[in-house]
């Protein structure tokens, strides 16, 4: 049996990494798909085997939805993650007005809640005596993005320096991917 990648957070990702995933035989594909509608639509003639399932890491049932889909679907290579807050460049909006507070605290809750649910569902899941692991989607730290978008970066960052060599000791790969931005 060929074992899954998981592609989580598409409508994150860029397109250059969309089109690496097509020519996986058994890609899964997890995020909120109306928002990757055209990337979809661009690589499904290359997407015979592929999975899609709609699903929001910022609640708690995408979450257990994802959980699930992991534990169903093994043997897993490897899984590709993108946040929105800490994937992707975010520009601040023009002007004076900073955006509302609720909605600032409640982008970040959502990224690190997504973050450390996929991190432990994916060292549950991953079977580390066949080199498994999960990588992370950032985007260049170059790019012009939001003070909280830079911070949750720092954040996960760090987290993933401080997990990658307990990971190791169970024969599993935690790492970053730079890009340079999201192109889609």
């Amino acid at each position: 049996m060929t074992a899954s990648r998981f592609w989580v957070g598409v409508e994150f990702m860029p397109a250059s990494v969309m089109q690496i995933a097509a020519s996986h035989p058994r890609p899964i594909f997890c995020g909120q798909l109306a928002d990757a509608a055209a990337t979809r639509s661009a690589l499904s003639s290359r997407l015979d085997q592929a999975e899609w399932h709609d699903l929001a890491l910022a609640s708690p049932i995408g979450q257990g939805y994802l959980l699930d889909l992991l534990r169903q679907r093994g043997p897993i290579e490897h899984i590709l993650l993108a946040l929105p807050a800490i994937s992707c460049a975010t520009a601040e909006p023009a002007g004076d007005a900073p955006r509302p507070l609720d909605k600032v605290l409640s982008e970040a809750r959502h990224a690190i809640e997504g973050f450390m649910a996929v991190l432990r569902g994916a060292e549950a899941a991953l079977d580390g005596s066949s080199g498994a692991g999960l990588t992370l989607l950032r985007v260049d730290p170059a790019e012009h993005s939001s003070p909280m978008a830079r911070a949750l970066g720092v954040f996960a960052d760090e987290w993933i320096a401080m997990e990658t060599e307990r990971w190791a000791t169970k024969g599993l790969s935690l790492a970053q991917l730079t890009v340079e931005s999201v192109d889609q």
